[in-house]
């Protein structure tokens, strides 16, 4: 009897022991999230040698070239989660997003080893060393090595992608070292962290008599528990478009900042195109086409010389927009409307779009003929890259609404360069599942259908050649201009072989996307994660809401973006600028362009066949 009492004893407080590895996971809302305070800090210092460096308390703020300038978004998002829920899937690309992966990470246990592949300059990063057992108030400490290796090929990409570009953009791979210092405090029941507060401290050899040091700290506080796109979300997009407008109208209020006027001698006209892209996003933002504002705003328009490709496309969207009828897009998706109204332009404005359709399509690459491949380029010369055919198709495309001339064959043949320039797969597939706008409406908030996964090849763009590694800003840019393409070629009953052909390109772009997809950096290559993040936005809710997408590959991706651009708007609404150099009324209006979902449907198929 008495070894009885002593096995249930013993069995009894195994139970009440620490916990250590055990396999809880996050318990969030499917495509919810989780909402944290956050307060951060990056400093850094140099010193002679190694020994010091490991023992210096740096006092300088750290430079761009180490962080982004835009901090990360203190949430987490259902969608961002491995199948299994234990931890977080991406990999980052901020230095202050490998404590955020550590410290959420519900698999972490005594001997967990974690790779972050391609955290420019230093490498892939890898962490090992002592987790301690959870407490019996939740606390769980990590006392972490840390250790760089150059960085190894991923999935996808060429063979000589790693050692030729990724390397040299490594310089400190085999020097960095350091430690993660972590306390987090675990709910395992309700499956949540509820706060954590890490310190990572690299320091590496900067040159032959320096080494440098960098000490990140990070200290996240749970808010709250969110449902998908709730009411606190919907306010919070509300009230950051309407701050965001108001102060865009400040900056437009008599076209007198300098960054609205193009530069003497220079053959661009970018501060025309700032202007068309304030005014664009203006009226996406409910802004009357009468205020006083506006209208001032397009005067002035009327009277500038557009000549870049950029420019001349917002331009012709800008004016679209000015004469479409109002809630448009809202309407389009809501079915009151089958699709966009062709616009009726009085004749001084319809003049004026037509000169600048003329010279947009004036400004393209010498080298092939332009019924073959209509190539565009900032002016007429011999380059062309992806980003710019994408912004001729844009303002083709609202030429088109207008009613203008265009040429017949200008659609297939600004669809081919992009199916040349499209990158190869490289043996790497997809299973894709898009869910559109249609099917999550039809059930009215209930289960959602789950789509049959699709496989297909991930195909990529990079800025020009097929074969540069791919990235998220570019890929949207070529999926676009395909699409925008084929909504013209089917109208006018172009080769199906074609259109065939465009669909296939499109699918393999989404599963490109569905692959490396990511709203907290510029996915894909690492050398661009840091670039035209809010581009990168903005072409992203186009690609979707072009093709009617609601879900990619299960994940909400206006809502994880939205919540990561709350998080940059700044007091007087603008939206942080991402680099020194940048300005605010470019990321305001990309911001609010993205949170308005300003793009109407264009496909007359959703997804791959």
């Amino acid at each position: 009897m008495r070894s009885h009492v002593l096995i249930l004893l013993l069995l009894a407080s195994l139970f009440t022991l620490p916990l250590c590895g055990q396999q809880s996971a996050w318990k969030l809302p499917v495509r919810g999230a989780v909402e944290f305070t956050r307060d951060g800090s990056a400093r850094t210092g140099t010193a002679a040698d190694e020994a010091a460096a490991m023992a210096l308390l740096p006092t300088t703020a750290a430079p761009e070239k180490l962080l982004p300038r835009l901090p990360p978004a203190p949430w987490l998002c259902q969608g961002e989660l491995r199948p299994d829920q234990q931890a977080i899937a991406e990999p980052p690309r901020d230095l202050r997003d490998v404590i955020r992966a550590v410290a959420t990470d519900f698999d972490a246990r005594s001997g967990s080893r974690w790779t972050f592949p391609r955290l420019l300059p230093f490498g892939d990063l890898r962490l090992s060393g002592q987790v301690a057992a959870v407490t019996s108030a939740g606390e769980q400490r990590f006392e972490l090595k840390v250790d760089g290796q150059p960085p190894v090929p991923q999935p996808g990409e060429g063979k000589d992608v790693a050692e030729r570009l990724v390397r040299p953009a490594c310089p400190y791979a085999e020097s960095v070292r350091g430690s993660l210092l972590l306390v987090r405090q675990v709910d395992q029941a309700a499956g949540l962290v509820r706060r954590f507060q890490g310190t990572l401290r690299l320091v590496w050899r900067e040159s032959r008599t320096q080494w440098r040091t960098l000490v990140i700290d990070e200290a996240w506080t749970l808010v709250a528990v969110r449902d998908p796109q709730d009411a606190d979300f919907r306010k919070r997009v509300s009230d950051a478009v309407a701050a965001a407008a108001a102060w865009l109208r400040s900056e437009l209020d008599g076209v007198d900042e300098t960054f609205l006027h193009d530069k003497k001698g220079e053959p661009r006209s970018f501060g025309s195109g700032r202007l068309a892209l304030g005014l664009l996003t203006l009226l996406h933002a409910h802004t009357p086409p009468d205020d006083r504002v506006v209208a001032a705003g397009f005067d002035a328009l009327r009277k500038r010389k557009l000549i870049d490709s950029y420019s001349l496309a917002v331009a012709l969207m800008a004016m679209a927009q000015r004469h479409g009828p109002p809630g448009e897009v809202t309407k389009i998706r809501t079915g009151e409307l089958k699709e966009r109204v062709q616009r009726q332009l009085p004749e001084a404005d319809r003049v004026l779009a037509q000169r600048w359709v003329d010279t947009l399509l004036g400004n393209i690459d010498p080298r092939v003929p332009a019924a073959q491949q209509l190539r565009f380029n900032y002016i007429g010369g011999k380059r062309w890259d992806v980003s710019l055919q994408q912004y001729g198709l844009l303002g083709l495309d609202a030429a088109a609404l207008c009613g203008l001339t265009i040429p017949s064959t200008a659609w297939a043949a600004a669809a081919a360069p992009l199916l040349q320039a499209q990158g190869p797969h490289h043996g790497r597939h997809s299973r894709l599942q898009l869910l559109s706008h249609r099917e999550v409406a039809e059930a009215a908030g209930g289960p959602l259908p789950e789509p049959a996964p699709t496989r297909v090849p991930t195909r990529g763009f990079a800025y020009q050649e097929p074969t540069s590694p791919a990235y998220g800003s570019m890929t949207s840019a070529g999926i676009n201009g395909l699409v925008l393409a084929r909504q013209w070629l089917v109208r006018a009953g172009g080769s199906r072989e074609l259109v065939r052909q465009i669909d296939d390109a499109i699918d393999a772009g989404f599963g490109w996307l569905a692959e490396e997809f990511s709203v907290r950096s510029n996915p894909g290559f690492a050398g661009r994660s840091d670039d035209h993040w809010y581009y990168w936005l903005y072409g992203l809710e186009r690609t979707c809401e072009l093709s009617g997408v609601a879900l990619l590959q299960g994940r909400d991706w206006y809502y994880e973006g939205g919540l990561q651009l709350l998080a940059q708007q700044q007091p007087n609404g603008s939206f942080k600028a991402e680099h020194t150099g940048s300005l605010l009324l470019d990321a305001t209006c990309f911001a609010v362009l993205f949170l308005q979902k300003s793009t109407p449907p264009a496909m007359t198929r959703t997804g791959p066949r």
